[in-house]
């Protein structure tokens, strides 16, 4: 009898010793950033860049002013001339691609016409088409679009176009968001968009882009978590909270959270947001900060803080690019990258790799920046979460 309470005593000695060992490997792991996601460079990201630059090389001639032509010089308004027909040949490009797109997702077509329509941004549609471009050619379709790189370019205009595609249905170009869990996905995000505006506009992020965070980070929680996701989340059409390392509908983690309240007052940060932000995560006098914050970032019933927290830690690293000369706001495959790998990996320079967690959604592998820019780019949820268009992203 003696024995076996000796014996018994030694194996629950052994298991606590075991969970001390556990718990303190993980507070270091934690604390020393072993967590922190480090993450793929994705295969396409040399693609992303070099067609970002031809797009960024057609801003000034999606931007030329046809009533400007009449003034100047003789030189300069055969420069405007110049600017105005590259112009109209960017607009008939555009379009002859998205017919092409049509071919094979005409709801895909039609979501493009319509920000074309909607919008007149060239630049943005050219954008919405590299989205498109890539998962076409990767599909195997061996450059389907040379034909609207020629001089016989089509004469279809936009609402021969429109036309064309106005009753359009069927399967998402995209395929991920033709599945049970992107449905669940979209009626819950759509169901948060008054607490994901309030944080948009508060961190001074895009909703957009911040929309296009939380959808990742969804999709890969929905993946991961296939029995849950069938019992709970799709059910009753919710999103769904992370685990205890990373918490709430944003995937933020705890060490993340407090470093992004941390930047906000240290005024010799390179992740400072200015004076009128410092105080937006305060606590109440005398509350205990640890519960207080994981009730904040973990909340079922409002999810504000869990999407403010997101767009400040967001903000932050967009901040800290822009303040050397990078600005990577319009760059969603580059933000949502950062928003995955953290502030350690957070290090402005002219050549950003688009990468991040790897994400298997059914036979197919993906990176958390390939994703948030496939949604931001695949015109979905455009009622609830339009595009920002300006100067900077017309």
């Amino acid at each position: 009898m003696r024995r076996g309470f000796f014996f018994f005593y030694a194996v629950l000695v052994h298991m606590f010793a075991v969970v001390g060992v556990v718990l303190v490997g993980g507070f270091f792991a934690v604390r020393f950033h072993l967590t922190d996601v480090k993450g793929m460079i994705d295969p396409k990201t040399a693609e992303y860049d070099k067609a970002v630059l031809g797009i960024e090389t057609e801003k000034s001639a999606s931007a030329s002013d046809p009533a400007d032509t009449d003034s100047g010089s003789s030189g300069e308004l055969d420069r405007k001339l110049a600017d105005l027909s590259r112009a109209r040949r960017v607009r008939a490009e555009n379009i002859c691609s998205i017919a092409v797109v049509g071919r094979y997702a005409p709801v895909n077509a039609k979501g493009i016409a319509s920000v074309m329509t909607s919008t007149g941004s060239d630049v943005l549609v050219a954008k919405m088409l590299l989205a498109a471009k890539l998962r076409l050619e990767g599909g195997g379709h061996r450059d389907p679009f040379q034909e609207c790189r020629t001089a016989s370019v089509s004469t279809m205009d936009e609402s021969a176009l429109n036309s064309a595609f106005d009753s359009a249905s069927g399967a998402n170009l995209f395929p991920w968001m033709n599945d049970e869990e992107w449905a669940a996905i979209r009626s819950a995000i759509v169901k948060d968009k008054d607490s994901i505006e309030r944080a948009a506009t508060v961190s001074g992020v895009e909703p957009r882009l911040l929309v296009s965070c939380a959808i990742v980070e969804q999709v890969r929680l929905f993946h991961s978590q296939r029995e849950l996701f069938k019992k709970v989340f799709e059910p009753l059409k919710i999103l769904g909270n992370a685990n205890k390392i990373s918490l709430g509908v944003m995937g933020v983690k705890e060490a993340t959270a407090i470093a992004t309240e941390e930047h906000l007052a240290d005024r010799s940060s390179p992740y400072y947001l200015g004076a009128g932000l410092e105080h937006v995560l305060d606590y109440p006098r005398g509350a205990d900060v640890a519960t207080v914050r994981y009730k904040r970032l973990t909340e079922d019933g409002d999810h504000y803080y869990s999407y403010l927290y997101g767009g400040l830690y967001l903000r932050q690293m967009l901040s800290q690019w822009e303040h050397v000369g990078y600005d990577i706001k319009y760059r969603p495959e580059i933000a949502t990258t950062l928003f995955n790998v953290g502030f350690p990996q957070s290090k402005p320079n002219a050549d950003p790799k688009v990468g991040g967690s790897g994400i298997r959604v059914g036979d197919a592998e993906y990176s958390f920046g390939s994703l948030g820019y496939e949604f931001y780019y695949s015109g979905e949820l455009l009622d609830a979460f339009p595009y920002v268009t300006n100067a900077d992203n017309r």
